[in-house]
């Protein structure tokens, strides 16, 4: 305090001021040179920092910047399922209808890629046709400081279309700003177009990859069971046999009726030993009864004996008949998995549930001409005061 009031006590008062000066030189005349050097650095940062930049910026935004017109569309990413809500997910959603999260981001990233802008361009929304026509010249696209490159024209579209979700209703915002109130909102019905045959090609895909899984299934099993069925009627030919389980009764059929045979022929001959011993017909009758259990032995052996025997062929063709069912079973199992999975595939369709229409503006919103001025004012003065700081600081120093 003391040193800013000394100048002006020594201009009111000069001839009571004793100069003191040292080997020629006099410090009173240095510190007040270095005082005036101070004040004009003020003088010049209040210029440079405040004045100027504000000045620069009223002419901006109050001649030169072109005004931008915003249209906004709101919209839900859904998904029809038939799985059931339970407990307290009833109160808060439709049976039914269910928000899809992932596929939410997942169309949020696609509206902000290359690859809609790409799509944009050749439905002749180009970034030159929509953003460089009426845009004054900071603003407008291409920009004077960047080359005209499909970077350059990439992160101008970021710059002019904005995603916004509001997590707690699961509503995307999509938002576009352009100099045109009609580019505006085509620009926006033509990304929500995007966005929806997007998500069509998730549903067919997703549908063709969940049908092509079962289908697999279906022609796997059927080749199974075509394997099956072809062994075992190659064992048919082979052996010469419809069902050797049915063979096998013939055979205990014939071995029940040989030994009622033989049982007979037995009794008759004890008969005819115990009543006419030297009767002519008990070497006939024995001889009978000998050739029967002979046919009984051969039959027995169709059933147990060696490899060739039925009970070796009914075992085979068990085997290959227990495939065949198994085969079988597979393949309805697997033609009912394909019917679920067409049904699956039709139940879980993603779609896109608009909410706000794009809408015609008829006021610009952008920019804001008072916030940026104000903005600009304040930044410069916070700068102003940093530098007024440092030269009072520096100046104490000195003293």
């Amino acid at each position: 305090m003391v040193s800013r009031l000394l100048p002006v006590l020594q201009r009111l008062v000069p001839s009571q001021r004793k100069k003191v000066v040292v080997g020629g030189f006099d410090p009173s005349e240095a510190y007040l040179a270095a005082l005036e050097i101070r004040k004009r650095i003020t003088r010049l940062a209040f210029l440079g920092c405040v004045v100027v930049p504000v000045v620069l910026s009223t002419i901006f935004y109050g001649l030169l910047a072109a005004p931008r017109y915003s249209s906004e569309t709101q919209f839900i990413v859904r998904s029809v399922s038939s799985q059931r809500a339970s407990g307290l997910e009833m109160l808060f959603r439709t049976f039914g209808l269910s928000r899809t999260v992932d596929d939410a981001y997942a169309v949020q990233k696609y509206l902000q890629s290359r690859d809609v802008l790409r799509a944009l361009q050749d439905r002749g929304h180009s970034i030159e046709n929509v953003f460089g026509e009426k845009g004054d010249f900071f603003s407008r696209y291409p920009r004077f400081w960047r080359q005209n490159s499909a970077e350059a024209r990439f992160d101008y579209f970021l710059d002019r279309v904005s995603i916004a979700e509001d997590t707690v209703k699961g509503i995307t915002i999509l938002k576009v700003v352009s100099f045109d109130r009609n580019s505006s909102r085509n620009l926006a019905k033509e990304m929500l177009s995007l966005a929806e045959e997007m998500v069509n090609k998730m549903n067919a895909r997703a549908q063709r990859d969940i049908i092509d899984v079962a289908n697999s299934e279906v022609r796997l099993a059927e080749a199974r069971t075509i394997e099956a069925q072809a062994s075992l009627a190659l064992f048919r030919n082979r052996e010469l046999l419809i069902d050797p389980s049915k063979s096998s009764l013939g055979v205990l059929e014939t071995i029940a009726s040989l030994s009622a045979d033989i049982s007979y022929a037995s009794a008759q001959l004890r008969e005819l030993r115990l009543t006419s011993p030297a009767s002519p017909a008990i070497p006939s009758i024995a001889a009978k009864i000998s050739t029967l259990e002979e046919r009984v032995r051969i039959e027995r052996a169709k059933l147990t004996g060696g490899t060739d025997s039925l009970s070796e062929k009914m075992a085979s063709y068990e085997q290959l008949s227990l495939q065949r069912e198994l085969a079988e079973k597979s393949l309805a199992s697997a033609m009912k998995s394909l019917d679920l999975a067409r049904q699956e595939a039709r139940r879980q369709h993603i779609y896109i549930e608009e909410v706000v229409s794009p809408h015609l503006p008829d006021e610009s919103t952008e920019p804001k001409r008072l916030r940026g001025i104000f903005t600009i004012f304040v930044f410069g003065f916070a700068m102003f005061s940093i530098i007024w700081i440092l030269s009072v600081g520096a100046g104490e120093h000195a003293q």
